[in-house]
């Protein structure tokens, strides 16, 4: 799965979540289960940034909060270089997170409204059992990272903009030197003018701590600009896996196809010039997904062999994977 790539810094296998749906009058049983995370599985080499992209409700920040336990997947594993961590719990799983650590989308609900900044960095620190001096200089030493000012300790996260509660997330996610970070749409929830700022300071980040990323997102843009590999995510299974420069420029899926047609190219001879593919019909439920390629019921391309069995995520040229019974040119 990783061929030509160093030995991966995470792998997943065969992952799923489940959610129970509703509850019968009697006894306690769900009424239904959602499969929001279906078989996914993928490696994500040492000091990659690993792109995961689809549209909303596709499951990918659920993928992302498995790997990091703060959901336990139903089934399959998870390994943090060779530590599996799905089985782990209590102490064990304390020290791995350490070592594996999230962003998340939305800085001000992400961060304790009632506790000042100087607190919320602490509060990791505390857990791992640093002494107070040291605590408060690793503080000062966490704001300078991610280039906030020593005064911003004193403030409450009410009295920062986003971009600077953003920062603090960031700073919060590296106060234990993490090897891996899950950063899950951590830009979405900003301004496009902040925005910049705040991936130029993740990339310089990963370039000076040695640091792996599984960046969560929904904007092709940014995704593009940002990672050096792509997982694109359609109803809770991956269904295109590339580098970033072979998917942009030759995606096999259609649903990769409609995504990319979708985004703005900032040349307009080129974007007007540009054929875009429109999907009809509504993204089914992932309650009833439709049998054989998920897919089908949006494809332009979809045949009875769609409808019968689903397609395997398989190897269309080098390094290059896609789900799909007539991979290729739109």
């Amino acid at each position: 799965m990783t061929s030509g790539l160093p030995s991966p810094a995470l792998s997943v296998r065969g992952l799923i979540k489940d959610f129970p749906v509703g509850r019968s009058l009697l006894g306690n049983r769900p009424l239904a289960m959602l499969r929001a995370v279906d078989e996914v599985s993928f490696d994500v080499a040492k000091g990659e940034t690993f792109g995961l992209v689809g549209e909303s409700g596709c499951g990918k920040s659920t993928l992302g909060r498995c790997i990091v336990q703060l959901l336990r997947p139903t089934a399959g594993s998870v390994t943090l270089h060779d530590q599996e961590l799905t089985e782990l719990g209590g102490q064990e799983l304390r020290a791995v997170r350490r070592r594996l650590q999230i962003v998340f989308q939305d800085p001000y609900a992400s961060l304790h409204p009632r506790m000042r900044v100087e607190r919320i960095l602490s509060e990791p620190l505390i857990l791992a059992g640093l002494p107070a001096a040291e605590r408060r200089h690793r503080v000062q030493e966490l704001l300078a990272l991610v280039k906030l000012d020593a005064e911003h300790a004193r403030r409450f996260p009410h009295e920062l903009s986003g971009g600077q509660r953003q920062r603090v997330g960031i700073a919060r996610a590296l106060a234990l030197e993490p090897e891996v970070i899950v950063l899950d749409e951590p830009v979405s929830a900003l301004d496009v003018s902040v925005q910049a700022g705040v991936l130029n300071l993740l990339d310089d980040l990963k370039s000076r701590l040695a640091l792996t990323y599984l960046f969560v997102a929904h904007d092709l843009a940014v995704v593009h600009h940002f990672s050096d590999r792509i997982a694109v995510m359609y109803l809770g299974q991956i269904v295109e896996i590339a580098e970033v420069g072979q998917l942009y420029a030759e995606p096999q899926h259609p649903y990769t196809q409609a995504l990319l047609s979708a985004a703005p190219v900032p040349d307009p001879i080129e974007e007007r010039a540009r054929q875009r593919i429109v999907l009809h019909g509504d993204i089914p439920s992932p309650m009833e997904p439709p049998s054989g390629c998920r897919f089908r019921t949006r494809c332009w391309k979809a045949q009875e062999v769609c409808a019968r069995e689903a397609p395997p995520l398989q190897e269309q040229r080098a390094g290059h994977r896609a789900a799909c019974h007539f991979p290729g040119s739109p």
